[in-house]
């Protein structure tokens, strides 16, 4: 790893953990590798045995699942700036398959080397914990929509998430419509349909990527 990569990793746990002690920075650069994998490359499949976390730096990751007749269910797409595979904190099994959708440069880090680390840091610990339990929590309520919801229930629930999040009536949809209709378990053909209804009802006035919410969506 050299210089620069290493000045990366600990800009990002200082940035999103808060940890600024050079010598806590250093054993927790010692828990990191970085990863580089081409377009179309797999980097862990469904039911994969696996130890490593994983930070994306630049580039874009599809993460689905297969159900038994092997049909495809995105469950996230992976940006900038986020984790993934957090879940084995608490499992030895990655529960998707990773597939990249462009380049992508990523920081690795082994989850042994990085529990054995925090057993003697309990406040660390418990700011990590809840960084990762808000991800997880978010991916629950994602495979629980898809299972539970319409179309249009998924799509309203969305552009509410996005108005959240975005803390405004007027949103910038965070994803290419093709990508946000796999991720809410729709074809594009669906999810044009229904935003041209709900367009034409009033409820929102869309302009490509941005769409103004002008009637509550969701009680």
């Amino acid at each position: 790893m050299d210089t620069k990569e290493k000045k990366l990793i600990q800009l990002i746990f200082k940035s999103i953990f808060g940890i600024n002690d050079p010598k806590i920075l250093e054993m927790l650069e010692k828990t990191c590798t970085i990863v580089k994998k081409q377009k179309d490359e797999i980097l862990f499949r469904q039911y994969q045995k696996g130890s490593i976390i994983y930070y994306l730096i630049d580039g874009r990751i599809k993460l689905y699942r297969l159900d038994e007749k092997g049909n495809e269910c995105v469950v996230h797409f992976v940006r900038n700036n986020e984790f993934f595979a957090e879940i084995l904190l608490t499992q030895d099994v990655y529960p998707v398959n990773a597939q990249m959708l462009m380049d992508s440069i990523m920081i690795g880090i082994d989850k042994n080397i990085l529990l054995s680390f925090l057993k003697p840091n309990p406040e660390l610990s418990l700011h990590i914990i809840y960084l990762f339990s808000q991800r997880i929590n978010y991916l629950v309520d994602t495979l629980e929509r898809l299972s539970t919801q319409n179309a249009k229930e998924r799509f309203l629930n969305y552009l509410n998430y996005l108005k959240r999040t975005q803390k405004s009536n007027t949103i910038v949809l965070d994803l290419p419509k093709q990508e946000l209709a796999l991720l809410l378990g729709m074809s594009k053909e669906t999810f044009s349909r229904i935003e041209k209804q709900l367009n034409q009802e009033g409820i929102i006035c869309v302009k490509n990527k941005q769409i103004d919410i002008l009637k509550q969506i969701l009680p």
